[in-house]
């Protein structure tokens, strides 16, 4: 693996979450909520696409892969992150 070629997600907008009992109002995840959003959407992402895991070591440090078959990264014409493959409408 080519670890130059390693990119970042690079989004618009972060997520936010509902502030709770103020209406109106959001708030980026915390932590263990960012953490239930991803794992939710490959959860989601697995039932239409396959997706399987593993874990590795890069550079003696523990990483988790999540590889999604038939889908590979891009970008938009505002250098936004996109991945194409999965639907029909995101090719």
């Amino acid at each position: 693996m080519n670890l130059d070629a390693l990119r970042q997600i690079q989004l618009p907008h972060a997520i936010q979450v509902q502030r709770r009992g103020v209406s109106g109002t959001s708030r980026l995840p915390r932590p263990s909520e960012a953490l239930a959003l991803a794992l939710g959407a490959l959860g989601t992402l697995a039932r239409s696409s396959g997706v399987k895991t593993i874990n590795v070591e890069v550079e003696g440090q523990p990483v988790a892969l999540a590889l999604i078959e038939g889908a590979q990264f891009g970008e938009d014409h505002n250098g936004n992150t996109t991945l194409r493959g999965i639907f029909d409408d995101n090719k």
